[in-house]
Formats: structure tokens, C-alpha cells, sequence
């Protein structure tokens, strides 16, 4: 007589499952940041410590660096005046054309995530 495994062993065996959740599960949590740190230690340098601590950046997806900024004005700023220079400048210090292009959103920060 064959003998079947416990239910805990089949996940969702009923269910439809997105592949970003069962990717969760099987990937270190850890795997997928260290980009991102890269990318936040070259964005600190880039911009420097005042407007690195009213900003946070959210992903980097397809050369596209997304960063949450606490006020308008600042985002009119960087948008405006600074984004093709933080753009070179972080291209630089990562050594490869890392990031094309940055889109700003207005949004409040995570403090609690933040380095």
C-alpha cells in the first residue's frame, strides 16, 4: 500500500498560486536587495545627505530608479534641475549604465526600512 504524504507538503494544491508567491518561498529574502543596496549607497553619494534623508527609493525595474520624495518642491527640483546630473553621477560611481532614467512620486517615507 502506497503511502501518501501529509497535506502540508502540497501548497495551495488546490488554488491558483502567482509565481511571485511561490518565488518568496523559495528565494532568500536577502537575494534581491543587494542590488537595491547598491543602487541606495550610490544614490546617497549621488545626492548627498540632505535630500537622501527626505527621499527613499522603492525599486529599480528596467534601468528605471523609483524613488519616493516627502515634498512637491523637492521632486520639482530634482526633476527640473538635478535628475539628468544624479542620473550621470550614479552611473559613475556604480561603473556601468546602470540607470536611465528616475521617476519621482510624492509619498510619505518608510522610516522603520530605511538605513
Amino acid at each position: 500500500m502506497k503511502q501518501e504524504m501529509p497535506d502540508r507538503y502540497f501548497y495551495n494544491k488546490n488554488k491558483v498560486v502567482k509565481l511571485g508567491q511561490l518565488l518568496k518561498g523559495v528565494i532568500p529574502k536577502g537575494m534581491g536587495n543587494k542590488r537595491n543596496n547598491v543602487v541606495r549607497d550610490a544614490w546617497r553619494k549621488a545626492v548627498g545627505e540632505e535630500i537622501c534623508s527626505n527621499t527613499e527609493i522603492t525599486e529599480v525595474k528596467n534601468c528605471v530608479l523609483y524613488v519616493n520624495v516627502e515634498s512637491s518642491a523637492l521632486i520639482h527640483h530634482l526633476t527640473n534641475f538635478e535628475k539628468i546630473a544624479i542620473i550621470n553621477k550614479i552611473n559613475t560611481i556604480m561603473g556601468a549604465k546602470s540607470i536611465g532614467d528616475i521617476r519621482f512620486k510624492l509619498g510619505t517615507l518608510n522610516k522603520n526600512e530605511r538605513r
